[in-house]
C-alpha cells in the first residue's frame, strides 16, 4: 500500500471506528516513518515551576515539571488553552516531513477536556518568542490544534476563527475517531506530517497505548496547505470551553524530520539572564534565573576573567534569595579593564558547568561621548489575549489580530534592534518594566501571585538580556513593577486612615503582599551601585536611592514615589502639602550637589516633576499620580537639582518631553527629559495649540505653563499622540479611560542621552520604536542640546 492509498483508506473512516487490526496493517504498510528524538529529557527528581529550557509554559503558574512529567496545574473556568511552547523546534517552509509525539495523560480522569499539539502557532508573522504566548482564544495566526479528548475521541480544531474564538470548532474535512475514554491509561500521541504535493501535506493523529504499544487509531486532515503549518509547536491542554475541567501531563516528548528546524540556541535557562553596575571600585551583578527547585542552582558561582588572560577568579560566594536571583558583589574592581564573566555551577570533582557568560567592559570615563540608552513603560501585548473580542474604540483605529505583530509587541524587536543600532555605553531603565495587565489579566492577591509577576518580567528580561548582557544597566522600579496602577508608596507605610469604606491604591503604601514587593525590588535593584542610606523602609522594604560615577559622569539615582506621601483631595491642590522624595532623599540630595563637582551630573527618576498634562482648550489635568504632587514637595526637590547643576532624565508619564521645570519662574529650574513610552496603552497630551507664551522653535505646543497644582515650567519639546485629545475624547463619549491599541496612532520610542564631555553639553534624542536611526528623523522637537552647568 503507498502513502496516497493509505491516507484514503483513512479518510473513507470518517464518523466512525477505526479498528486497531485495521490501523496496524495500514500503519505496517508505510512507506517510511520519521525518526524521532527527545526535545529535552526533563528532570525526574524535580518538582518545580520551570519546564526545562526547551519549554514556556502559558503562564508560569498554571504548568510544573513533577517527577519527569509537565503537568497543568489550572484547570477552572475561564483557563481554557493553557499553552507550553517548545522553543527549540519550529516549522519551517520546506516541502519535508516532521514527527511530534508524547506521551499524555488525565490527571483528573473524571473531568471533561483535551489535549494534544497546537501546530503552526504564530504562523510566520511571529517571532518565536511572541508565538510562544500563545494561549487560551483563537485569532489570527493561531495555527490548529491535533487532540484527544477525555472520551478518546480524536480530532483536528481549528485556533484562527476570531468571531468564535473559544469554540475551537473541528476542521471538516477530517475524520472522527474514537479509541474510548482514556481514564487513567497514558496515552502515546504520535502526529505525522508527511507532503503530498509540492504545497500541501497530509497530517496523522495516531493514538497508540503506552503499556503495549498497541495502535488504537488515528484519523487525518488531508490537503493541508503548507501556510498552515510554519511556526511554532505548542503542548496544549484544556478544558472545554466556558467551563472548569480537566487537567492533562505530557512526557517523553519527541521531534523529528526535516520540516521541524531544530534550533537549540532558542532554549532559554537556567539563568534567564545577568544585570550589572560598575561604580569605581565595585562591581555588582545579578543572575536571574528560571523558577527552579529549592536544591538546585543555589550556590552557582561567579567567576571573572581578564581579558588575555586564561585565570578565571571567583567572586564571593553568595546565595539564591527569594525571586530565583544571586546577588553577587565584587570590591577592588578594576574599573580600566575590560573582563569577561560567567556563572557556573562546579561539581565535586571540580567540573565546571557554564551557566551564563558575558562581559564587564572597561569604564569609558571621559575617553568618549557616553551614550545612555533611556526606556520605560513597556506593555507585551497591545490587548490582553484573555480578553475574547477586541474592539477599537476609534474609527482610524486599526483592528488588531490577536496573535498579529500589530497585537503581540513582545519581544519588542524593532524597538530594540534600532536602539541598539546606537551602541549605548549603559541602559537606563527609569519604571514600569511591565505591566499587570498584559499579555494575560491582572493576578493580584493572589497565593501565586509572584508567579504571576516572575511571568511578566521574564518577558522584559527576554526582550533586553542581550542588550544589557555586557553593558551596565540602571533600574528604577514603578508602580506597576509592584503590580499596581498608582503608588503613594509614604515609606512603605500601611493607611490607619481611609478615602472610603474599603483599602485602595489611593490610601497609600503598597497593596500587594511585603514578600513580593521586596522580591520585585530585590529582581530589578539588587545590582545597582550601593544605596546612600540603605536603612530599609517600613516592612523591611528595601531602598536604591544613591550616586555612582561612570563613564565620567556622577549620576544620582532617586525613588519618586516610594516616599511620597498619599493624595489628600480634602484640599485646592495648589494647597497640598507633603513629600515627593522625602526627607531621606532630599538629605542624600544635599550632599550629592557637593560631589564629584567636577563632573557634569545626571539625575534618575521615573517621572517628570510637574504634571504637564492639558485636556483640551489648555485646560491642565488633575492627576494626583503625577510627580507635580505635592507642589510643596516637588518645590524642595527641583531646587536640590538646581543646586547640584544636574540635568534629570525619566519617563513614566508615556509623554516624551524636554521641560525646564521652574520655581519663581518658569524657567528657573533645572531640565528635565521624559522619554517616550517604549510600549503603552495609557495616552496623555500637552497640547499648546499655539497660545503659550515663549514657544520654543515655533512649535506651537511649547512654552510657558502652569500645571494645575500651581509649578511652573517651560516646556521645550514633546511628542503628543497622532490623535488629538479632542478627537479621541469625542469618538470615546468623553470616557475617563485613555486607553488605546492602535499602535500607528501613538508616539513610542527611546531615548538616547549624550554626555559630550569635550563639547561641555548634553544632547538629548528621542526616537520612533520602528525608525531606523542610520535613515530615519527623531521625533520634532529633537535633538536638543543643554550646556552643562557651570
Amino acid at each position: 500500500m503507498d502513502r496516497r492509498s493509505f491516507i484514503k483508506l483513512s479518510a473513507l473512516t470518517t464518523g466512525g471506528l477505526l479498528f486497531p487490526s485495521q490501523a496496524a496493517r495500514a500503519a505496517a504498510n508505510r512507506l517510511s516513518v520519521t525518526d524521532v528524538s527527545l526535545v529535552e529529557t526533563l528532570a525526574s527528581n524535580s518538582k518545580r515551576p520551570w519546564l526545562g529550557s526547551a519549554f514556556w509554559g502559558n503562564r508560569l503558574q498554571d504548568w510544573q515539571l513533577n517527577a519527569g512529567k509537565i503537568e497543568c496545574i489550572r484547570n477552572g473556568r475561564g483557563f481554557e488553552m493553557r499553552t507550553v511552547s517548545i522553543l527549540t523546534r519550529q516549522l519551517n517552509n520546506s516541502i519535508k516531513p516532521a514527527r511530534i509525539k508524547a506521551k499524555v495523560s488525565n490527571l483528573t480522569p473524571n473531568k471533561a477536556g483535551f489535549c494534544g499539539f497546537l501546530l503552526g502557532a504564530g504562523s510566520d508573522r511571529l517571532d518565536y518568542r511572541a508565538s510562544a504566548l500563545i494561549q487560551r482564544a483563537s485569532g489570527e495566526n493561531g495555527g490548529f490544534m491535533a487532540v484527544i479528548n477525555e472520551k478518546g475521541e480524536l480530532s483536528f480544531n481549528d485556533f484562527t476563527n476570531k468571531q468564535k474564538p473559544l469554540a475551537y470548532e473541528k476542521i471538516v474535512r477530517t475524520n472522527s475517531v474514537n479509541i474510548g475514554a482514556v481514564h487513567d491509561r497514558e496515552i502515546i500521541l504520535d502526529c505525522h506530517i508527511d507532503p503530498v504535493s509540492k504545497a500541501s501535506f497530509d497530517v496523522r493523529l495516531v493514538a497508540i497505548d503506552s503499556k503495549t504499544g498497541k495502535e488504537l487509531g488515528f484519523i487525518v486532515r488531508t490537503g493541508v496547505p503548507n501556510d498552515e503549518l510554519l511556526g511554532g509547536v505548542m503542548l496544549l491542554s484544556s478544558t472545554p470551553p466556558k467551563q472548569s475541567g480537566a487537567r492533562w501531563a505530557f512526557s517523553d516528548i519527541q521531534t523529528g524530520g526535516e520540516k521541524l528546524s531544530k534550533l537549540d540556541q532558542q532554549a532559554i535557562g537556567p539563568v534567564m539572564g545577568c544585570m550589572h553596575s560598575v561604580n569605581k571600585s565595585v562591581l555588582k551583578l545579578s543572575a536571574q534565573f528560571m523558577p527552579v527547585a529549592d536544591d538546585e542552582y543555589q550556590t552557582a558561582k561567579l567567576q571573572y576573567q581578564l581579558v588575555g588572560s586564561k585565570e578565571w577568579v571567583s567572586a564571593p560566594s553568595s546565595q539564591m534569595e527569594p525571586g530565583y536571583i544571586i546577588q553577587y558583589r565584587v570590591d577592588n574592581w578594576d574599573n580600566t579593564q575590560t573582563h569577561n564573566y560567567r556563572v557556573v555551577t562546579v561539581s565535586a570533582s571540580d567540573q565546571v558547568d557554564v551557566l551564563y557568560q558575558g562581559q564587564v567592559l572597561k569604564d569609558p570615563g571621559k575617553t568618549k561621548p557616553l551614550s545612555i540608552a533611556l526606556y520605560s513603560c513597556l506593555v507585551a501585548t497591545n490587548q490582553s489575549l484573555d480578553i475574547e473580542h477586541f474592539k477599537t474604540r476609534l474609527k482610524q483605529e486599526k483592528q488588531l489580530g490577536r496573535f498579529s505583530p500589530e497585537n503581540i509587541l513582545f519581544p519588542h524587536t524593532e524597538l530594540v534592534n534600532n536602539c541598539d543600532k546606537h551602541e549605548p555605553d549603559m541602559y537606563v531603565f527609569c519604571g514600569d518594566q511591565f505591566y499587570e495587565a498584559t499579555p494575560t489579566q491582572v493576578w493580584r492577591n493572589r497565593p501565586d501571585s509572584h508567579l504571576d509577576m516572575l511571568y511578566r518580567w521574564y518577558l522584559w528580561y527576554w526582550t533586553f538580556k542581550d542588550s544589557i548582557r555586557d553593558k551596565p544597566a540602571i533600574l528604577l522600579a514603578d508602580d506597576h513593577d509592584v503590580l499596581q496602577g498608582n503608588l503613594w508608596g509614604v515609606g512603605g507605610r500601611d493607611p490607619v486612615v481611609l478615602e472610603g469604606d474599603k483599602r485602595t491604591e489611593e490610601d497609600g503604601g503598597y497593596m500587594q503582599t511585603k514578600a513580593l514587593v521586596k522580591m520585585v525590588y530585590r529582581m530589578q535593584h539588587g545590582h545597582n551601585p550601593d544605596a546612600y542610606d540603605p536603612t530599609p523602609i517600613e516592612h523591611g522594604i528595601p531602598v536604591t536611592y544613591g550616586a555612582f560615577v561612570y563613564g565620567g559622569v556622577s549620576f544620582a539615582m532617586v525613588e519618586d514615589r516610594k516616599f511620597k506621601s498619599r493624595r489628600n483631595i480634602n484640599i485646592d491642590p495648589i494647597y497640598a502639602q507633603g513629600e515627593l522624595l522625602g526627607h531621606r532623599q532630599e538629605q542624600f540630595l544635599r550632599e550629592w550637589a557637593d560631589m564629584d563637582k567636577a563632573l557634569p551630573k545626571i539625575c534618575i527618576a521615573a517621572s517628570m516633576w510637574g504634571s504637564p498634562q492639558t485636556k483640551s482648550n489648555l485646560e491642565p489635568l488633575l492627576d494626583y499620580d503625577s510627580n507635580g504632587y505635592p507642589p510643596d514637595g516637588r518645590t524642595r526637590a527641583v531646587k536640590l537639582i538646581k543646586d547640584a547643576g544636574a540635568v534629570v532624565i525619566c519617563g513614566d508619564q508615556h509623554l516624551a518631553m524636554v521641560a525646564k521645570q521652574g520655581l519663581d519662574t518658569f524657567e528657573d529650574g533645572p531640565l528635565f527629559y521624559a522619554g517616550p513610552a517604549g510600549a503603552a496603552f495609557w495616552q496623555r497630551w500637552f497640547e499648546g495649540i499655539n497660545k503659550l507664551d515663549n514657544q520654543f522653535n515655533n512649535d506651537p505646543n511649547t512654552g510657558n505653563f502652569t500645571d494645575t497644582f500651581g509649578n511652573k515650567m517651560r516646556v521645550l519639546a514633546v511628542a503628543n499622540p497622532k490623535v488629538t485629545y479632542d478627537d479621541f475624547k469625542q469618538q470615546t463619549n468623553n470616557s475617563w479611560s485613555n486607553y488605546l491599541a492602535d499602535r500607528s496612532l501613538k508616539s513610542e520610542g527611546y531615548g538616547i542621552v549624550k554626555v559630550n564631555h569635550h563639547a561641555e553639553q548634553f544632547e538629548f534624542e528621542c526616537w520612533e520604536w520602528d525608525t531606523d536611526p542610520t535613515q530615519g528623523k527623531q521625533f520634532a522637537g529633537w535633538p536638543y542640546i543643554h550646556k552643562f552647568e557651570s
